[in-house]
């Protein structure tokens, strides 16, 4: 029998091919790259284990939960609280239920009112009264309108949820969809912000045991005819009686013609590393004020695996991509986070490295659903398995990859799961 083909071993591809295979298919995938993981990756640069990005695993997404087992991931839960840094000094915002030291910072804060800590509490109340999946749908606006509609301060939206949201959808001015804001911070109420021990790239470690993944195998193109698909490498041609295409956007349409109308979304990542702990928090920092520096974290405040013995790693988001050299990036963040550490302090990093992501996430204005494509092609044997027929997030991919495989397979139920279920 020929195998299904699965070209791309990124988070959809893989979760593709591993659904298939479960339901007792023949699956061959096929990956451009020296090894699997697409953008979920996690490597070793002179001892410090770098992911790529700022990332971290919502639990409670639902294809996380039918996916993965999330006790073999080793997780390490990240504070459900916030350090919000203005020219005030720093402020601490969180959850005193499940982060009871945050519970006086928080009463104290500034930076969210106490009529805007009582709408946050209102907001939560009201999210968690409907299935997850159901803040997805309805009418949309922009997260701006919508946290104005609720009567939330000026104040709250520069200080908490331009930096904090920021950081998740990359997108400070919160143009993004309100439905999927509504959705995001369900997630976090349901359940821990979490990181794998070994790094975000252990998901797609565990995703790709016991796969036939042949690395390093770029697809020249795929023919069709009645019976079969022909799908040619620089070197081979194999056979399949299905395909599908988990490429990234430019890929997918250099294969299949199809052609995505989202537009990308970049930011770019700075690493470093230093002897001396600068800081002991182990919140994610939030730069209230007008800055390159979005959010930081001290990485190897919560998790110490990350380093080599001694050292401490700083992970600093900037939102947007490359507009100057690295060595001004670099320092226009030192100048920032000389502001919170002192210049002496800021001298003892050293830069590990600098990492450049054009396609982070895909635009996601409101009402953007309406302009995604289905998993189909115009060949009912041929899918497609993205992010861009759902979300930009870990869900979206995984769950492109169950509906793509549910296709194949004629798992109607499968096939008309919701987005976000």
């Amino acid at each position: 029998m020929a195998p299904i083909i699965v070209i791309g071993a990124g988070l959809a591809g893989l979760v593709a091919a591993r659904t298939l295979q479960k339901a007792g298919k023949k699956v061959l995938v096929l990956e451009a790259k020296s090894n699997p993981g697409g953008r979920v990756q996690t490597r070793n640069i002179n001892g410090f284990r770098i992911d790529h990005g700022f990332q971290v695993l919502f639990s409670a997404y639902p294809a996380v939960q039918r996916n993965l087992n999330l006790v073999d991931l080793e997780l390490v839960p990240l504070p459900l609280s916030a350090v919000i840094v203005t020219a005030l000094g720093r402020e601490l915002i969180g959850d005193p239920v499940r982060d009871a030291r945050s519970l006086l910072g928080t009463i104290r804060a500034r930076s969210l009112s106490m009529a805007d800590k009582a709408r946050i509490a209102i907001l939560v109340a009201r999210l968690k009264t409907v299935p997850p999946w159901k803040l997805l749908i309805g009418q949309d606006e922009s997260t701006e309108s919508f946290l104005r509609r609720l009567g939330f301060s000026n104040r709250s939206l520069e200080t908490f949820f331009r930096p904090f949201f920021g950081g998740i959808l990359l997108d400070r001015t919160l143009s993004s969809s309100a439905r999927l804001f509504r959705y995001y911070f369900r997630m976090l109420i349901d359940g821990p912000t979490v990181v794998p021990k070994g790094g975000i790239g252990v998901i797609t470690q565990k995703l790709s045991e016991g796969l036939d993944i042949l690395t390093k195998s770029p697809v020249r193109k795929y023919e069709t005819d009645s019976k079969k698909i022909k799908v040619f490498t620089d070197n081979s041609v194999f056979e399949a009686e299905s395909l599908i295409v988990a490429t990234d956007p430019k890929e997918i349409k250099r294969l299949t013609g199809l052609r995505f109308t989202t537009e990308a979304v970049g930011a770019t990542y700075l690493y470093y590393g230093s002897r001396i702990n600068l800081d002991t928090q182990s919140r994610l920092i939030l730069n209230a004020d007008r800055g390159i520096i979005n959010n930081a974290l001290w990485s190897s405040n919560v998790n110490p695996e990350l380093t080599p013995n001694g050292f401490h790693l700083l992970t600093v988001t900037t939102l947007g991509t490359k507009r100057s050299t690295d060595a001004k990036i670099d320092c226009e963040v030192r100048d920032e986070l000389a502001a919170w550490y002192g210049d002496n302090s800021v001298d003892k990093l050293d830069l590990i490295n600098v990492e450049h992501i054009p396609f982070a996430q895909f635009k996601q204005p409101p009402n953007f659903v309406n302009l995604l494509p289905g998993n189909n092609t115009h060949d009912p044997r041929v899918l497609i398995a993205s992010e861009r027929t759902s979300m930009s997030s870990l869900q979206g991919a995984m769950e492109s990859g169950e509906r793509a495989a549910a296709h194949l397979l004629g798992d109607t139920s499968g096939m008309s799961r919701v987005r976000g279920s």
